[in-house]
């Protein structure tokens, strides 16, 4: 009996230490969902982060149409460098001294380490091999997809090709100053063409995401009413100009080419070519900036600008 006395009481014991027992309790320094904790904004509170990579120039120029001017190379980056030596007087768009490698301070003009002319993500598409990694132009010609019913212009016909692509330079060289390098020649070598078929994976413009299937119901030949119109796949390589210099001179300087109001032309595509992206490009080193030995330079930035016009002549 004494045994079972004690078991009880040693039960009765361990029901009392329980009851006593503090209750768990959570504490912070400022207790979350409470306003006044917090001065009037309570935790949780959040925010966020961007992650982004980026592959090539994908900035759109916002152009539309049928046929449409859809790619420039937005900075032609000659670099920044120690001095002018007038017996090195050739830079190229990446950013170098034409044979003066010790003259070379910064791939960019503006001081930073990479060249701001931009180069053509080509990515797998084949067709633009021979021009990826350049500067280039790009000229979407979609004009067999129109409709001619539409109520478009009656000499408008909706045949591929039949176009200009022309450049020409704004102005001298110039600082924000005011100081100008007068005489100055941009030189354009061996320009290249690519025409592609892919043309929504090259622009990433909405407007061309029906190009593909648009050019199917066309097939290779087509009649819409009493006009026979071809794709117009062939290359647009009528009067590419392989070689060519821009005078960096003050506006009127009269241009040449065809049409000759728009300044110096790059490349024309015959009626019935051209459908699709056609890229005209060059290498970085195969554009160059020649200055005149008479130059005198100021430690300052000297820019200009290109007009690039793409027309009918019509």
């Amino acid at each position: 009996m004494k045994f079972t006395k004690l078991t009880s009481a040693a039960l009765a014991g361990a029901t009392v230490l329980s009851i006593l027992a503090p209750a768990t309790t959570t504490f912070a320094a400022t207790h979350e969902g409470g306003v006044i904790d917090n001065g009037g904004t309570p935790l949780a509170q959040t925010d966020k982060s961007e992650v982004g990579v980026s592959f090539g120039d994908n900035i759109d120029n916002g152009n539309t149409g049928f046929l449409r001017l859809q790619k420039v190379p937005k900075v032609l980056d000659f670099g920044n460098h120690a001095t002018f030596d007038k017996a090195f007087t050739t830079f190229t768009a990446d950013g170098k001294n034409y044979a003066n490698d010790k003259n070379n301070q910064h791939a960019s003009y503006d001081n930073s380490v990479a060249s701001k002319t931009p180069l053509l993500n080509a990515g797998d598409d084949k067709a633009l091999t021979d021009v990826a990694n350049d500067a280039w132009v790009t000229v979407v010609d979609k004009q067999v997809t129109r409709n001619k019913a539409d109520g478009m212009n009656a000499a408008t016909t909706q045949k591929a090709g039949d176009w200009f692509l022309s450049v020409a330079a704004d102005d001298t060289l110039k600082t924000t100053s005011g100081q100008t390098i007068d005489d100055a020649n941009l030189l354009f070598k061996h320009s290249k063409y690519a025409l592609t078929q892919d043309v929504y994976k090259l622009t990433n413009s909405d407007q061309d995401k029906d190009y593909t299937a648009d050019m199917g119901k066309l097939a290779s030949t087509v009649t819409k009413g009493t006009e026979s119109i071809t794709s117009g796949k062939g290359a647009a390589t009528d009067a590419l100009t392989d070689t060519f210099s821009l005078a960096l001179a003050k506006p009127g300087t009269p241009g040449t080419g065809t049409p000759a109001k728009y300044g110096q032309l790059v490349g024309h595509a015959a009626t019935d070519t051209g459908s699709g992206a056609n890229v005209f490009a060059w290498a970085p080193e195969d554009l160059q900036l020649v200055m005149p030995t008479s130059a005198a330079v100021a430690n300052a930035i000297y820019k200009t600008s290109l007009t690039w016009t793409l027309s009918t002549g019509k």
